[in-house]
């Protein structure tokens, strides 16, 4: 069991656990394309990492999370994606991936971590997760992606100043 940079042939499988999450629309599957193409092929703006967790030999990826600096900000970054492959949850491996990335960027002298999700019933197992890891929802705001969908907000403070 390891965490680690996902290789070229891991991007239909982070793909195939992203469609497989049964809650993403098809408009994000198509971002988290575009980030994987990004971050194999990237651009000079490009500077989010990727990271997989391989569950027993190199071949197996479980579960991935993507994460990036927020642009503007003084050591701020963004959770994008964390995810783990369906029948592989509830076994620890999101919260192997996300400790590792607070390790990272504790590492790397980050301030904060904020993360966004939907407030809709189909998120509340996410949003119980984070809440679990020490998030703190710091904003709410009604019928942002869409009648309806709200977003939550939020954040974990890895160090003070």
């Amino acid at each position: 069991m390891t965490i680690a940079s996902p290789q070229p042939q891991d991007i239909p499988v982070i793909a195939r656990i992203a469609e497989g999450a049964g809650v993403f629309t098809p408009q994000e599957l198509c971002v988290v394309q575009e980030m994987l193409d990004a971050f194999f092929d990237p651009a000079p703006r490009d500077d989010h990492t990727f990271v997989v967790y391989r569950n027993g030999n190199a071949n197996s990826v479980a579960g991935f999370a993507c994460y990036g600096p927020t642009p503007l900000t003084d050591r701020v970054w963004d959770l994008y994606w964390i995810c783990v492959e369906r029948a592989q949850q509830s076994n620890g491996i999101g919260s192997k991936l996300l400790r590792a990335i607070e390790n990272d960027l504790r590492a790397r002298g980050a301030r904060a971590i904020y993360l966004e999700t939907e407030d809709s019933p189909t998120y509340q197992p996410a949003r119980e997760f984070y809440e679990r890891h020490g998030y703190a929802c710091v904003a709410q705001l009604s019928d942002f992606y869409a009648p309806g969908e709200g977003k939550v907000i939020y954040r974990k403070v890895l160090q003070e100043r």
